[in-house]
């Protein structure tokens, strides 16, 4: 493959041009190396005509060489499209929106610039991970946590910049300071007080003066970042949770205002809510219990179930119906304070079970801690994706990522238009993945993001009509207020286009200021669903 509208000529001479800015071994272009740059959770994964494919990959070392390989890229009209390390499962993997363009794979820029601990804060290249960031900060005695999501094999930078999430501060975007960017002429930026030639505030104060720009280089294709910094939490002398449940559908609301109001006062910096009841999952192949039968008709029924019919489910077979989650750190005894501040809120809805979580103190035995609990602590692992199972999915799964407010009322309102769209259009082993309620972390202070795992099977025509479906949810949530966060390179452009207030104003912004700074368009054409000028035509 070669990218489109290139000659073999021209692309053979940037190959060439390539090798020469990052030498021999940084140069991919044969079939075996690019297989490497495959989605391994490829929605169109025996489809081999709708395969997102990449034509050659370049792993420079240096910012130099960033720059110089998006000059010959513009050199040749090439189009690039940036990775920086880890496998972003479920939302398209090393694959570019646009077949054909060359991966900048920036995997070898791998180093932790600087710590600052006065500062509490780090500043990294995009090919550190998680992993290596917490080696780092361990071997050096630093005193923080780092913000890892699960699995830990992500960029922090590359994470961030796709609004992932962690357990230690929820947004992981919420936590950069400054941006260094390679913009699409080969320029070289800085965000913030880092645009001060000798500036000693870039991870302190980062708005500087002018326009807050970082925010422009999350899920966009408007440059290459190359250094960011972020700001770090310092490790607490206890850690611990509580959990609060209840066999009532109606309670939910009172338990979310409360876990939420605590949220909202500092109290907590972790919440969580689920309706367990209400989430049927039978081990393929295995007895199913009475209650997850029931729970499965309910789910089918013209209403979804009513509130007394959960009830007395839940009372039945001893589930919950209603379950909220609060995580604490800090000193010990403001802690213990929250503690009982939250047992005495709860104390006020009847019948509630409130049950404390294991304390944990610092410094910790990570020995100690379950694998799939680590990253609750700073602790990276690989756990969430080796262990990760959603009945039958040999080829993989992509996910279906809607955003509603963290309230009672829009969570039941979302989880019913997901519901009637499911009915409706998905046949029962659809129905089974997708009706039951997915738990929910809310890393956002006030909102709740969801993660539906959508399986890719060995038949074409089933993933057809798991694509068809996606299509039809985004379309439904959308058309209702509530918008995808994340979306597969495969999906982007039916995400943006939920975003369509004031004629699509927000995609035409974008696509105006794309056109201005990216005249070639050779950065990510697609990411998005930002086409540069010359290819908005005929993707539309």
């Amino acid at each position: 493959m070669q990218p489109p509208n290139v000659g073999q000529a021209d692309f053979s001479r940037a190959l060439r041009e390539f090798e020469d800015i990052v030498g021999h071994d940084g140069v991919f272009s044969s079939d075996d190396d690019l297989r490497a740059y495959n989605d391994a959770y490829d929605p169109f994964s025996v489809e081999p005509s709708q395969q997102l494919r990449a034509s050659a990959a370049v792993a420079p070392v240096s910012v130099e060489q960033v720059q110089a390989v998006v000059r010959t890229a513009n050199k040749y009209q090439i189009p690039l499209y940036t990775i920086s390390t880890g496998r972003n499962l479920g939302y398209g993997g090393s694959s570019p929106n646009y077949s054909g363009c060359v991966i900048i794979d920036l995997k070898r820029m791998n180093r932790v610039v600087e710590v600052n601990e006065q500062g509490a804060y780090v500043v990294v290249e995009p090919g550190v991970n998680f992993m290596e960031l917490y080696r780092y900060l361990e071997e050096h005695h630093h005193p923080f946590m780092v913000a890892t999501p699960e699995p830990g094999w992500g960029s922090p930078v590359g994470n961030a910049l796709d609004h992932g999430v962690s357990y230690v501060v929820g947004d992981n975007f919420s936590a950069a300071t400054g941006l260094e960017v390679v913009l699409p002429s080969g320029e070289l930026l800085r965000t913030g007080m880092g645009a001060l030639p000798h500036g000693r505030l870039w991870h302190s104060f980062p708005y500087g003066f002018g326009p807050h720009i970082a925010g422009l280089f999350s899920q966009s294709n408007f440059g290459i970042v190359t250094k960011m910094g972020f700001a770090l939490v310092r490790k607490p002398e206890m850690q611990t949770s509580f959990t609060v449940s209840s066999v009532k559908s109606d309670d939910l609301y009172r338990l979310i205002d409360i876990v939420q109001s605590m949220r909202e006062q500092g109290l907590l910096y972790l919440t969580s809510v689920a309706s367990p009841i209400r989430s049927p999952m039978g081990q393929p192949g295995q007895p199913v219990d009475l209650h997850v039968k029931r729970a499965k008709e309910l789910l089918r029924s013209s209403n979804g179930g009513s509130a007394t019919e959960w009830d007395q489910l839940a009372h039945e077979a001893g589930v919950s119906v209603s379950v909220v989650t609060g995580s604490i750190r800090g000193p010990d005894r403001v802690v213990r304070a929250t503690l009982e501040h939250a047992k005495e809120l709860f104390a006020a809805v009847p019948d509630v079970s409130f049950e404390q979580g294991k304390v944990y103190r610092f410094p910790l035995d990570v020995e100690a801690i379950a694998p799939n609990e680590r990253p609750e602590f700073g602790i990276p692992s690989l756990w969430g994706f080796s262990n990760l199972i959603f009945g039958d999915i040999p080829r993989g799964m992509y996910f279906f990522s809607p955003v509603c407010r963290a309230t009672a009322d829009d969570l039941f309102a979302l989880k019913q238009t997901i519901r009637e769209v499911v009915l409706e259009y998905a046949d029962e082993a659809m129905q089974d993945l997708l009706l039951g309620w997915i738990y929910c972390n809310t890393v956002y202070p006030k909102a709740f993001v969801f993660a539906y795992p959508f399986p890719v099977t060995s038949d074409s025509r089933i993933n057809q009509k798991y694509r068809d479906l996606f299509k039809r949810l985004v379309e439904a949530c959308g058309a209702k207020g509530w918008g995808e966060y994340r979306a597969h390179v495969a999906f982007q452009g039916e995400a943006m286009d939920q975003y369509s207030f004031s004629n699509h104003s927000l995609l035409r912004f974008c696509e105006t200021v794309k056109d201005a700074i990216d005249p070639n368009g050779i950065l990510s054409p697609g990411k998005s669903g930002i086409w540069p000028h010359k290819l908005r035509s005929v993707r539309q």
